[in-house]
């Protein structure tokens, strides 16, 4: 089996390898071991190695293979595009992990290897050196049940041990509004870096639209009835839908399409990113791109706006997801404090 080695005095990593003759060979892969993100790359070289090599000894049943029927099974269950993105991202990290563990076949799989998973993924470091927190590593774990479960019904495991894994998410920090203060010094910012994330901001802070919503077709905004419409929104094209053009946008939609523009915006490799780095950068790492939703619903609310129109405008299937978005303040409930009066003692 493949496997990376070090050297002394040598700052990369070297692999050992069995070649398509049934030669054993040693190369240098001229990845840092230093070097968080190369390392990540050298597991990658090795587990392919090691595939390469199950394949041509025969050791792994061809139908069970997890590259022969996985891809082909997320394409079925994914209902989006943006869904299986996203899926197949997970997917490419339990991949690895399962390659890593030499784990080439269902029918290997057990609870433990769940609990294995939780310890490999969040003591994994990226390029940066940062590590992703537990909850998203048990996103992934009920991911990789969902296909364990199709591996029972193809026939390639018995039974699916990660059906129960009852594992406890930590709590996650709840998304701030914005202040008056923070959108000022933010919009000054925003002025020395790139157009597509001014325009992203202002379509958000006026929308309360997700950061991957805020590239429109221009087809879709409508001048004449004064409309915006999602064509894809979180959910897919089933959860299309419209809203009143806020007056806000009218110019910037304007410029847009006197420039014959036909999308909003062009969104740079991993934007989210951009945006963390942003708020870095200015010194309010508090924030994300998503407080802007938050913002926008908490000013409904006081605005006085309808709750069911609220939800309307957000797109909202629930009064339950609505609940999470709201922050209330002391101040925001100040008017009521002697709406209760009893007799005085």
């Amino acid at each position: 089996m493949a496997s990376l080695y070090r050297k002394k005095q040598s700052p990369y990593w070297f692999i050992q390898y069995t070649d398509s003759e049934g030669v054993r060979r040693n190369r240098s892969t001229e990845l840092r071991t230093d070097d968080p993100g190369e390392t990540v790359k050298a597991r990658t070289l090795r587990a392919e190695m090691e595939a390469k090599e199950l394949s041509r000894s025969g050791s792994t049943v061809t139908g069970e293979a997890w590259d022969s029927w996985v891809p082909k099974y997320l394409e079925r269950h994914c209902d989006s595009e943006k869904t299986l993105v996203r899926y197949t991202g997970i997917w490419k990290w339990v991949a690895l992990w399962l390659q890593d563990k030499h784990l080439h076949s269902p029918r290997a799989i057990t609870y433990r290897n769940a609990i294995e998973y939780l310890d490999w993924r969040t003591g994994y470091k990226k390029k940066t050196g940062k590590t992703v927190g537990r909850n998203t590593a048990i996103l992934e774990l009920k991911i990789f049940a969902m296909i364990m479960g199709e591996a029972v019904r193809l026939g390639h495991a018995d039974a699916n041990p990660l059906t129960s894994l009852k594992l406890k998410r930590d709590k996650s920090a709840k998304k701030p509004e914005l202040t008056d203060d923070e959108i000022r010094t933010i919009r000054e910012a925003l002025k020395e870096e790139p157009e597509w994330m001014q325009t992203a901001f202002d379509i958000a802070l006026h929308t309360g639209c997700r950061l991957q919503e805020t590239r429109i077709p221009l087809s879709c905004i409508d001048f004449e009835e004064n409309k915006i419409t999602f064509p894809s929104p979180k959910g897919g094209e089933d959860r299309a839908f419209s809203i009143p053009m806020p007056s806000a946008l009218h110019p910037l939609f304007e410029k847009l399409r006197r420039l014959k523009k036909k999308v909003t915006l062009e969104f740079p490799f991993q934007p989210s990113r951009r945006w963390q780095q942003f708020f870095a950068k200015v010194k309010m790492p508090h924030l994300c791109f998503h407080c802007l939703r938050v913002t926008y619903v908490n000013r409904l609310r006081r605005a006085g706006v309808p709750r069911e129109v609220s939800m309307r405008l957000v797109n909202h299937a629930s009064e339950l997801i609505h609940k999470v978005y709201q922050r209330e303040k002391a101040e925001d409930v100040a008017q009521w404090r002697d709406a209760v009066k009893f007799e005085p003692a």
